[in-house]
């Protein structure tokens, strides 16, 4: 029995001892295991910090030297572009005529004398001819009681859901009535001894309404003059017509209206009139196959006036192959604050700095024809001598060349930009979270580049922007004291660091698209205020013990000067941030324009107010004392100064060299005022040393 139970015994343990051999699964799984092992041996093996960061700066170097390519075919492609077209609106020219007693022709010869290259022709509207007694409106039977009624055909309509116009010019009736049955839908013409158009409209409830079709029907153009364009392009002067918009346009009426404008002769370039561009937004595709031939080819080149936003023109001039002129003028309401001194610099500043080569040219004293003349003569005389004497040639305005790039030069250069952003990573030890960036920034900048080509750089040019003069802060200032020299040589290599973020931004959009402002560069605020708060955080609160750092701050008891300082703080930022753009122009005081202007005068082109009176001289002023949680707040300015320098080249509708020259200028004398600041500190701690009581 004991043998028995013992067999039993070792039966049992037999069954249930445990199976020494793997199973599949558990092999699979311990592979999967000793290879996850290895890569990750061998990825901390080749990404160690030194070879990320070997890696990093051999990437930009490679984007800055293809951005530098790129930057130097845009300084001769804007060496090139330097013919300035000069243009009258037709409208002056004839009162300067009619006033001076003498012939059209003898006045415009007289003009071409003095540097105008061209005239405006804006469209006849309905309107035009109303008020010079060619034509005349009536609303239904409102026509009986016009003196020539008995010469009006019994067949027009006189229901009070018509508007009747009466063509009282016979040399007109041709072209309106072309325009008219092109343009409106139902529109009659019934022949007669006078002609008249009978356009059904919706049946006015009240006189504004009336006023309101009228308003409507008057703006609708009907072509031009022909023998005054004659007569232009006979004294050798280039024609730039202005096309008005109309409602509803089909696809008949647009091929008609681009027919119209093949005719013009001397055409230079085209112009539209209204808030939008005909057949926006559904057919523009119409007109611009019209005005292109088979193989592409623009008839004529699409002026843009700089600060009128027309909805449709840079959708219209894209794909017109960007050819494009941009336009400035001086608004007819903004005359008076101008006389022809002032005129002529700003138009020699929209010339030189932002690659304007058409001025659309108002007269001054228009009120008296008679004696306008002779001013007028002098002032475009002395805007001629200006242009000339900057280097620019008067005539037809050429077209503007692009940069040869490809995409795999895009590419590179956008890699020059993560790696920069891997540097900043790397300077606070996160080697980790920096190869993560490499690795799916490359991945996410290459998708972008296949999909949305231009997005994708707008967006790598912002990041440039903040990521460059971010890693100049992070990689030069220090706690350690620096000499008036060493922080000079300090304050030049942070500028060199900062500039790089701007060649690669200048790389990206190293392209007509944007040299032209058809697209530009976008985040200007963010690429503003994101590095104000991403350097402070990095400096002061992300350090070895982040989360002690905050606490700190956060069990802080908030004082009135804290409160204070921090209203102050916000109120400075909101001006800072206003003033960035076009639209902060209103808090510039006169003072300060009188001073920007006298710079101007000094040294030709001048330098950003907040980079050498600002942020410079703060910068030099941290170098020179160490940073320190006592000097914290001079941070704030002293970046101001860093994103500044970076993004005076994200205009890049400004000449390069125009941007470069600007940038130098407030180098120095930012580095003098520093200087300054410096001396001015060290007297004051000298005074109050020695006066303590």
């Amino acid at each position: 029995m004991h043998r028995m139970h013992h067999a039993v015994i070792h039966a049992s343990d037999a069954s249930q001892k445990p199976d020494l051999e793997p199973d599949a699964s558990t092999k699979s799984t311990c592979k999967r295991s000793v290879t996850t092992n290895i890569l990750e041996v061998l990825a901390l093996s080749i990404f160690t910090k030194k070879n990320v960061v070997t890696i990093s700066y051999v990437l930009i170097g490679l984007a800055l030297v293809l951005s530098l390519f790129l930057a130097f075919q845009r300084v001769n492609i804007e060496k090139e572009y330097d013919q300035v077209e000069i243009m009258l609106n037709l409208t002056e020219v004839q009162s300067l005529a009619n006033g001076s007693n003498l012939s059209f022709r003898e006045v415009l010869g007289q003009l071409r004398e003095h540097g105008v290259t061209g005239v405006l022709v804006k469209e006849l509207s309905l309107g035009d001819l109303a008020r010079a007694g060619k034509i005349q409106f009536f609303q239904g039977e409102e026509i009986k009681r016009a003196t020539y009624y008995d010469k009006v055909s019994q067949d027009a309509s006189l229901t009070d859901a018509n508007i009747l116009v009466a063509i009282l010019d016979k040399k007109f009736v041709g072209q309106i009535t072309e325009h008219l049955t092109k343009k409106i839908s139902g529109a009659q013409i019934v022949n007669g001894e006078v002609t008249v158009a009978v356009i059904p409209v919706n049946l006015p409830n009240s006189d504004r309404e009336k006023e309101i079709i009228y308003e409507e029907l008057k703006a609708i153009g009907v072509g031009f003059e022909t023998n005054t364009l004659d007569e232009i392009s006979s004294e050798s002067l280039n024609i730039i017509p202005q096309i008005r918009d109309w409602a509803k346009p089909s696809q008949e009426s647009l091929e008609f209206i681009a027919q119209e404008i093949k005719k013009i002769p001397n055409l230079s370039f085209i112009l539209f009139n209204d808030k939008q561009v005909p057949g926006y937004p559904d057919k523009l595709s119409v007109l611009l196959e019209e005005l292109r031939n088979k193989e592409g080819q623009v008839y004529a080149p699409i002026g843009i006036v700089e600060f009128f936003n027309q909805k449709g023109i840079n959708q219209f001039a894209t794909f017109m192959n960007k050819e494009t002129i941009r336009v400035h003028s001086i608004a007819a309401n903004d005359m008076i604050n101008y006389n022809p001194k002032s005129a002529v610099e700003r138009f020699e500043l929209a010339v030189s700095e932002r690659n304007i080569r058409s001025l659309f040219v108002r007269l001054f004293n228009m009120d008296q024809p008679k004696e306008a003349l002779e001013m007028n003569l002098t002032y475009l005389g002395d805007l001629k001598h200006t242009l000339e004497a900057k280097g620019f040639y008067l005539g037809q305005a050429k077209q503007f060349n692009s940069p040869a790039y490809s995409r795999i030069i895009i590419g590179l250069i956008g890699l020059g930009v993560i790696a920069g952003g891997a540097l900043i990573l790397l300077r606070k030890d996160w080697l980790k979270l920096a190869i993560a960036l490499g690795v799916f920034g490359a991945l996410v900048w290459a998708v972008l580049l296949l999909r949305d080509p231009v997005f994708a750089r707008k967006l790598m040019a912002l990041a440039s922007v903040i990521v460059y003069p971010t890693l100049a802060f992070l990689a030069v200032t220090s706690e350690k004291s620096k000499s008036i020299k060493g922080s000079i040589i300090a304050f030049l290599k942070m500028s060199g660091i900062s500039l790089v973020g701007a060649a690669l931004m200048v790389g990206l959009l190293a392209d007509k698209l944007f040299m032209l402002k058809l697209d530009q560069f976008v985040g200007v605020k963010a690429a503003h205020v994101l590095p104000l708060v991403i350097v402070p955080l990095l400096i002061f609160i992300l350090n070895e013990k982040p989360l002690k750092t905050i606490k700190e701050l956060l069990d802080q008891v908030i004082t009135y000067r804290y409160a204070l300082l921090a209203t102050l703080a916000l109120a400075a930022l909101a001006v800072y941030v206003i003033r960035t753009g076009n639209e902060g122009t209103a808090l510039v005081s006169g003072i300060e324009e009188r001073f920007r202007a006298g710079l101007k005068d000094l040294i030709g082109v001048r330098p950003r107010t907040k980079e050498f009176l600002i942020g410079h001289p703060f910068t030099l002023l941290i170098l020179y004392f160490g940073l320190s949680r006592k000097n914290w707040f001079l941070v704030l300015p002293a970046t101001i100064g860093q994103v500044s320098l970076v993004n005076t080249y994200a205009h890049i509708h400004t000449p390069v060299v125009i941007s470069l020259i600007r940038s130098v200028h407030g180098l120095w004398i930012g580095i003098a005022l520093g200087v300054g600041l410096i001396v001015a500190v060290k007297l004051l701690e000298r005074y109050f040393r020695d006066n303590r009581v």
